[in-house]
């Protein structure tokens, strides 16, 4: 088995982020791959990763008019196969979740901005970052570990984990996205400004690290 891991990016602003610095400074190697371009080659990696991480996408899980999907989900199906365990981001969670017999559907309620996450477990409880316009319906042999007052937020399968909200972001991440006219309708939509979502990244990003640190620890840990 190899020791790097595998992350799997979908757009340039979805990048692992802190997700990236955290795994640097575990001496952790990874590799990027971006999937539309690896979609467009048509070749499967056969490579044992010690580990797959499926980040997140403005496209839709169940939209299979996306030019990649296809090829997405018979590669992460792949990995699901070979026992690779799978990390799943916002759309890695959905894509994992349909991959696992569970349903991807149009949330009755858009999460964008910072979020109360319930949950049993200490490493997930707490506010995390989200922006998602649909949610998951989990498969019925997976266990949900987290929710918020709108959907489930976090579940396992097996090895696997798939997380909605997005623990890798970083203040710069959330600058970004805020900058884009497409993201400040969406947040508009669910009356929030970019002015409150920065105020309030201001005040949780630091205790949301640290949990996201506490997250990947327990994942990468348990492989």
């Amino acid at each position: 088995m190899s020791d790097r891991v595998l992350l799997l990016r979908h757009q340039d602003d979805a990048g692992p982020a802190g997700l990236a610095d955290w795994m640097r400074g575990q001496g952790i190697p990874y590799e990027i791959r971006d999937v539309p371009a690896e979609a467009a080659a048509g070749a499967h990696d056969e490579t044992d990763w010690r580990a797959v991480v499926v980040l997140g996408s403005r496209e839709a899980a169940y939209d299979d008019t996306v030019p990649w999907l296809a090829w997405e989900r018979d590669e992460v199906g792949r990995h699901l196969a070979a026992g690779r365990p799978v990390l799943g981001i916002c759309f890695g969670a959905q894509l994992l979740a349909r991959l696992e017999g569970g349903e991807v559907r149009p949330a009755g309620t858009p999460e964008r901005g910072w979020v109360t996450v319930h949950s049993d477990d200490p490493v997930l409880a707490g506010s995390w970052f989200a922006w998602h316009g649909d949610e998951v319906r989990v498969p019925a042999h997976a266990a949900v570990l987290a929710r918020s007052a709108s959907c489930a937020q976090a579940f396992r399968v097996g090895r696997h984990l798939g997380v909605q909200f997005h623990p890798e972001v970083t203040t710069d991440v959330v600058r970004q996205w805020l900058a884009q006219r497409r993201r400040q309708d969406q947040l508009l939509a669910v009356d929030g400004t970019g002015e409150e979502v920065l105020r309030e990244t201001a005040s949780r990003i630091g205790a949301a690290t640290a949990a996201a640190h506490r997250l990947y620890a327990t994942f990468f840990t348990g492989i």
